[in-house]
């Protein structure tokens, strides 16, 4: 009889989460985003996502990830210096069942492919069939207030305040959003020793905002030197997560930023980042390459938390797009139509008889 013994681990009782290499992962909500960063979001880490421009569809990220925390049942802490987040947790949406035209496959039969690429491996776009994990949402629908009431939600609107000043930032609002977090993780229930745990799912928006970087107590400007506040505050930030069951999910607006720098000196206090590039705005937008899609997704950084290596998906060009009952992110493929069109266009090019000038004869001008 072997002398190793399979000890069963107590983060299988916290309700929403599931282990991985002895660490809880909670839901991002989004069941593709979770497949793509190694099966969820690791307890005790910081998931950044890179704000688009416009900033809608990070908005909608930490919609689903709050979401998902209301759905579980775990405690929240809202924190946003740029608007009241009690309006965020009002425009949660309702959780629902995936629609069946979603997961509609083709019979085998009825697939006619030719014979060489009968032997090939199948492609599959979408990462949603790839894990179990998570909930879908409906955008359509909010949760209804008697359940949000009876979620414990801690709700943390930073205002510029003159006893945070002068306490190693040059902006208060980063020692205030500290002392805050600070406060709340001193409850027991968040230590990994206890025995009756839960999550904590902290959602910070827009960090290092103009809102974060340009106003003191007497809303007067501050100087140009932001980023040191911000990478000092997300270092702080870290240490304070350190064997602790909360998870933080930051949006950080990082096309605003004059230095370049600053975002890739975050990342080492930061244990999973995305970007999102939307093309609302954009060339991208009218070209027919991106037609079936609301932008691209791109992965800044994977955890490797209590492991060598991070895990990696099947393929690192994604896209991303936005259903009323679902967010996707999937692999960028052309387009089948686009690439029978250029085929034609090809085709007349040949089949055109030209001059020994190379125009076409419809082009010249007699």
């Amino acid at each position: 009889m072997s002398g190793f013994h399979k000890i069963a681990d107590s983060h299988l009782t916290i309700n929403g989460t599931k282990v991985k290499n002895n660490l809880p992962l909670v839901s991002s909500g989004i069941p593709s985003l979770d497949y793509v960063v190694g099966g969820g979001i690791p307890a005790g880490g910081i998931f950044a996502v890179e704000e688009d421009v416009l900033g809608s569809y990070s908005r909608v990220l930490t919609k689903y990830f709050l979401a998902e925390g209301v759905v579980c049942k775990h405690d929240l802490l809202v924190v946003s210096a740029d608007e009241n987040p009690k309006g965020i947790v009002k425009e949660l949406p309702q959780p629902c069942v995936v629609p069946k035209e979603d997961c509609v496959s083709v019979p085998k039969d009825e697939m006619k492919i030719a014979w060489r690429y009968e032997s090939l491996a199948k492609v599959e776009s979408s990462f949603d069939n790839e894990i179990n994990f998570g909930h879908h949402f409906d955008l359509s629908r909010y949760i209804d207030s008697d359940t949000i009431k009876n979620t414990n939600i801690t709700y943390c609107y930073l205002k510029p305040d003159e006893k945070y000043q002068a306490h190693g930032f040059k902006n208060g609002l980063y020692k205030q959003l500290l002392v805050q977090i600070k406060k709340v993780l001193s409850k027991e229930q968040y230590s990994r020793s206890s025995k009756e745990k839960n999550i904590l799912r902290i959602s910070i928006q827009s960090l290092g905002s103009p809102t974060w970087m340009a106003m003191d107590c007497n809303e007067e400007p501050l100087d140009n030197n932001y980023g040191q506040d911000l990478i000092k505050f997300m270092y702080c930030l870290k240490m304070m997560l350190q064997d602790t069951n909360a998870v933080v999910f930051v949006t950080i607006p990082a096309h605003l930023f004059d230095d370049d720098h600053i975002m890739n000196r975050l990342l080492y206090s930061i244990d999973n980042a995305v970007r999102i590039e939307s093309f609302a705005g954009s060339d991208k937008e009218t070209n027919p390459v991106y037609n079936e899609y609301h932008g691209l997704f791109h992965l800044i950084k994977l955890s490797a938390l209590y492991s060598l290596v991070p895990f990696v998906p099947s393929s690192l060009d994604l896209a991303f797009k936005l259903k009323r009952k679902k967010f996707v992110i999937e692999k960028l493929h052309l387009p089948p139509e686009l690439q029978e069109s250029s085929e034609r266009e090809q085709d007349d090019i040949t089949a055109t008889p030209r001059t020994c000038g190379g125009f076409k004869k419809k082009d010249i001008d007699f």
